[in-house]
């Protein structure tokens, strides 16, 4: 397991990056405003790589900081059942949905989230889910005093939705990380997210009693991500 202090370096990094990102969200600051700059060439490509590659990194750290939680929470054994089964489930899932149109609607991935498994799926679409999934239920279990499994995991759910509801026009109107067809994202794409959430939620061990001293990590993480979404769209005008 990752040492307490370089998790706490890590936290702290994650803090700064996701602050970073929220400016440069809010002033549409892009690559190619990075080229223009007049830094030395090497200083102007990474201030540009980082800005390209921000959010990918973003979701890497977000997932990670999640996952930690579950490990404090579950312990390891159920926090990598968890993680493994959202993981490969979420990646088939999304992999079998961009192929087919079922069922999310039509749509398909470019190269502005990172890279791709084998061209098709981008690595940070199974740590978003992972880090929405698990992040939500941790928080929900915690915080929900006198819930139980089921209803904590239809809130997850509805929780998840709420967040793909936010991060679409984020997504591919700002970011261009998918393409839907027709540019409008179908209905089922938000009925798909609350159902598939809610059903990771119940089918993996990721429920627990609330711990004796509250880790708030999994709830911060979730409004950073959700309050730069909503920083961007003001921002855009969306």
């Amino acid at each position: 397991m990752v040492p307490t202090r370089l998790r706490e370096a890590l936290w702290r990094f994650f803090l700064i990056w996701a602050g970073v990102g929220l400016l440069a969200v809010t002033f549409r600051l892009t690559p190619s405003w990075a080229h223009s700059l007049p830094l030395p060439r090497i200083l102007g490509s990474f201030v540009s790589l980082c800005l390209r590659y921000g959010d990918f990194v973003s979701m890497i750290l977000a997932a990670s900081h999640v996952y930690f939680s579950a490990v404090d929470r579950l312990g390891l054994k159920r926090a990598r059942i968890t993680a493994g089964v959202i993981l490969v489930s979420s990646a088939a899932l999304e992999t079998f949905g961009t192929l087919t149109g079922i069922p999310f609607g039509s749509y398909h991935y470019t190269d502005a989230f990172g890279p791709r498994m084998a061209g098709v799926l981008p690595l940070a679409i199974p740590l978003a889910w992972f880090a929405v999934v698990a992040g939500a239920n941790l928080s929900l279990s915690q915080y929900w005093l006198n819930s139980s499994r089921a209803p904590v995991a239809i809130a997850t759910g509805a929780v998840a939705l709420l967040f793909d509801f936010l991060m679409e026009p984020f997504a591919y109107a700002i970011r261009g990380y998918w393409i839907w067809a027709g540019q409008v994202v179908p209905p089922q794409n938000y009925f798909s997210w609350f159902i598939f959430s809610a059903l990771l939620a119940w089918i993996t061990p990721v429920y627990a009693k609330p711990a004796i001293q509250a880790d708030p990590r999994p709830a911060i993480t979730l409004g950073i991500m959700t309050g730069l979404f909503i920083a961007a769209r003001i921002a855009h005008g969306i």
